[in-house]
């Protein structure tokens, strides 16, 4: 990706963000991406290829943040992750994951389905890795979106239950 590509992409993130995946028009996301028309069509020619470029940013900053968190506390990676990723829905998602909405947005969508399937499976993988749960990357994984989709309900209790969930799964792995 360019980084013309992903200046855009950040900008239609921050719309679709702001006003959700059907809402706004091709002139509110050509105004936030900051670009002509013209140019916002060479890139992107469609709004589900815009959805799918936000997305794909969105995820990377998201996996990087998670890589970084860990690594940032090697005696306690899980602490570190999870307050990560607290971080990133109070400030990111409060309303929940992007990915989600985007997938409701758009279920018969097979370029939106593709994008977020591969993202969830991004973060799956990512997260096992970085806390050594290869084996439990489904529970781990299950534990994860529910953090992602009980947040808005339950704001940071959700951390608390996630937390004892997966020191269950470490104990059960050793």
């Amino acid at each position: 990706m360019t980084d013309l590509e992903h200046s855009i992409c950040t900008g239609l993130e921050g719309v679709f963000a702001a006003r959700g995946f059907t809402a706004p028009g091709v002139a509110e996301l050509k105004r936030g991406s900051n670009v002509s028309l013209r140019t916002l069509y060479k890139y992107f020619p469609s709004k589900e290829h815009m959805i799918i470029g936000a997305l794909e940013v969105r995820n990377q900053r998201y996996l990087s943040f998670l890589s970084e968190a860990a690594t940032q506390s090697p005696d306690d990676p899980l602490e570190g992750i999870l307050r990560t990723i607290e971080h990133w829905m109070a400030n990111n998602a409060p309303h929940g994951c992007m990915d989600q909405a985007a997938l409701a947005a758009y279920p018969d969508s097979a370029l939106v389905r593709e994008c977020v399937t591969r993202h969830k499976q991004q973060t799956k993988d990512q997260l096992a890795a970085l806390l050594g749960l290869e084996t439990n990357a489904g529970e781990l994984f299950m534990i994860h979106e529910g953090i992602v989709s009980t947040y808005p309900l339950h704001g940071s209790t959700v951390f608390t239950w996630a937390k004892s969930a997966i020191q269950s799964l470490t104990q059960k792995a050793t």
